[in-house]
């Protein structure tokens, strides 16, 4: 075996069937965005889904806008994606678009086994003497990089199949997916090149979207609908045997009532949380799990920051702004004991109202009626509250509010997209 076109369709094969069971619309809920025959992870799966829209922007249609929008404005490359986590109703809206982009998928996945035949070529691996032993190490690498490079250096470039897969079930993290690599190790054995070339999409079948269409035209992928009223309305294939109206493919998508779009920035802003930063949650709709004492039904109001070098950064205003509201641990809690220690204020335009939830036991360092300015300290992270693990819960609101919980008590807003706006580079 030579590595060419044939062997390429082999590791697609290989790479597919043990992350997705060569299921091209696979969606991974239990991660941050992962989708795809590959699974393709974070900005990678967001580097996908932005060129199945660019590339195919016929197969887009159905998509959910918050998922959308997103795209649109986050760059793939940024590492907030690697926290986004879809919800079920974007997930189930993204499969049709991948399942009608299941040429490209392939070719993606062609690309990346370029860049790992690249890393293997470097460990000294001939990829025409050694091509079973080298797509082998294509579906450790796209699993672990790291594990992937020291199985194949503790094995060496002139490996047999036999020999590198040993290797790999002896290593203390890939051979905890023996099943995995089992698998992997029996279809390069046997060559098995079946289920990669996509077949052909054909639409489902014409089925009257309701009892007023007058009339119903075919042509492609395209249903164009006229009603009684007059108003023709063109209808799309799901990708799952059904038909879906949708507006005029030039149409914008429809506003998102939950995050509207903020203003234009003025001043000068900053991030909440001192130092260098990842979003560990974003704002918006999650999965809510089984007992879960979430009391806010599944919807995140707000973005949760955490260190990325870790300890215990100050927490500082993101713009000028005046105390509001003030929990130290005395007195009355709204929050009956969920919030933890929080600080409430609102910036000195009137524009936005901001919580600060979960700070350190004694460290907030203001008093209601105080006015901070951009990058003063308001306390310190903590872990107060109702929380699984230090981090800021930072929420925003449009807006002068005085109500302090619970949320939502005025009109939320992604505090993210927010501070973007106002030029902050987060």
């Amino acid at each position: 075996m030579t590595y060419d076109s044939v062997a390429q369709k082999l590791a697609v094969k290989v790479i597919g069937t043990v992350e997705s069971n060569l299921d091209y619309g696979a969606v991974n809920y239990g991660d941050p965005i992962t989708v795809g025959i590959a699974q393709w992870y974070g900005v990678r799966a967001a580097a996908l889904l932005d060129r199945m829209r660019d590339e195919n922007p016929g197969s887009w249609y159905g998509v959910e806008a918050s998922i959308a929008n997103q795209l649109d404005t986050i760059p793939a490359t940024d590492t907030w994606w690697n926290g986004r986590r879809l919800t079920y109703t974007e997930g189930n809206s993204l499969v049709g678009a991948m399942e009608r982009n299941q040429v490209l998928q392939n070719e993606q996945l062609v690309t990346d086994l370029d860049a790992y035949k690249t890393v293997a070529v470097n460990h000294g691996v001939n990829p025409d003497a050694n091509t079973a032993t080298m797509i082998y190490f294509f579906a450790m690498y796209h699993q672990g990089p790291a594990y992937a490079v020291d199985v194949l250096d503790a094995a060496g470039p002139t490996a047999t199949l036999d020999q590198i897969h040993a290797e790999c079930l002896a290593n203390p993290v890939l051979g905890q997916y023996g099943s995995r690599y089992r698998t992997a190790y029996d279809l390069i054995s046997v060559a098995d090149l079946s289920g990669v070339d996509p077949a052909p999409v054909t639409p489902p079948p014409v089925v009257v979207p309701n009892g007023n269409a007058k009339t119903i035209q075919q042509a492609g992928d395209l249903l164009m609908v006229r009603f009684e009223n007059g108003e023709r309305v063109p209808f799309y294939p799901s990708g799952r045997g059904q038909w879906v109206p949708h507006k005029a493919a030039t149409a914008p998508p429809p506003p998102d009532p939950v995050q509207p779009p903020p203003p234009a920035g003025t001043g000068n802003w900053g991030v909440p949380l001192a130092g260098s930063i990842t979003i560990s949650s974003p704002y918006g709709p999650r999965p809510t799990p089984p007992g879960s004492a979430d009391l806010n039904g599944g919807f995140h109001y707000g973005a949760d920051l955490v260190p990325t070098g870790g300890g215990a950064p100050d927490v500082i205003a993101p713009a000028d702004m005046v105390v509001t509201f003030v929990y130290d641990g005395s007195g009355s809690d709204p929050s009956s004991g969920t919030g933890g220690r929080y600080v409430k204020g609102h910036a000195t335009d009137g524009s936005y109202t901001f919580c600060f939830f979960h700070m350190q036991a004694g460290s907030i360092v203001v008093a209601v009626g105080d006015t901070v300015a951009v990058g003063q300290k308001i306390g310190v992270m903590g872990g107060t509250g109702n929380v699984t693990g230090p981090h800021l819960h930072f929420e925003t609101y449009e807006g002068n509010l005085t109500n302090p919980w619970p949320p939502p008590y005025g009109n939320p807003v992604d505090p993210i997209a927010v501070l973007r706006a106002h030029g902050v580079n987060i």
